[in-house]
This record gives C-alpha cells, sequence and structure tokens, in this order.
C-alpha cells in the first residue's frame, strides 16, 4: 500500500489498472473481443478463442490464446493493413512468422503449411 509522506489521509484515483487484478484477463479479453466484433469479425461457435472475419473474397481468421494471437488471411495486404491497425489500438510485438504453438511444430512451404 502506498502513503504519501505529505498527504498520508489522501486516497488516489487511477485512471486505468486492469494488470494485476484477478478480473484483468476478462477485462482484457472483453476489450479485445469487442474491438474484433467492431471491425468485423464473428466469434466461432465451436470455440471461443477463434474469430473468423468475412468480407467478399477476403477471409481473415483470428486464433486468441491468453496473450498471445495468431492470425492468417487469404490476401497478405489486408493482413498488412489489420495489423498496422490493431497496433494502434494495442500494444503488441510482432514475431513474423508462426514457428511453434501449443508445442506443435510448424513449417511452412510455398506450397503448404507442415505440423509436426
Amino acid at each position: 500500500m502506498f502513503t504519501h509522506s505529505q498527504f498520508p489521509s489522501h486516497v488516489c484515483k487511477l485512471k486505468q489498472a486492469i494488470y494485476g487484478l484477478k478480473q484483468a484477463p476478462r477485462a482484457w479479453l472483453y476489450k479485445f473481443r469487442s474491438f474484433l466484433l467492431a471491425y468485423g469479425f464473428t466469434c466461432s461457435p465451436s470455440d471461443t478463442s477463434m474469430f473468423v472475419y468475412l468480407h467478399g473474397s477476403t477471409t481473415m481468421i483470428l486464433l486468441l490464446y491468453v496473450d498471445d494471437i495468431i492470425f492468417t488471411c487469404c490476401s497478405s495486404a489486408v493482413l498488412h493493413n489489420f495489423i498496422k491497425f490493431i497496433s494502434h489500438q494495442f500494444a503488441m510485438k510482432d514475431l513474423r512468422d508462426l514457428h511453434y504453438f501449443f508445442g506443435v511444430h510448424v513449417v511452412r512451404t510455398s506450397q503448404c503449411i507442415f505440423l509436426a
């Protein structure tokens, strides 16, 4: 607990504090999910961590696990624009191509993706 030496009876009002609280993961997921739904994604009925974006001939799939996000798209230009847009809303680090996920080794070739 923090107590200011000059104002020991004052109470500080936090403008934003979600990390470190028991409800932080739920609050972050709600905010992220709301953002995706407003963008045009729909939540998969079979997997609540998977979101699908269908617009014309464009299909984008996003998989969220805790704070790891994997997305793929049929168009690299659309994917690049989405990454740029989402980076303005959330602090992110782009780790580029997927190599491992849940202990599964991912190898991408020009024709397909191997999971081992």
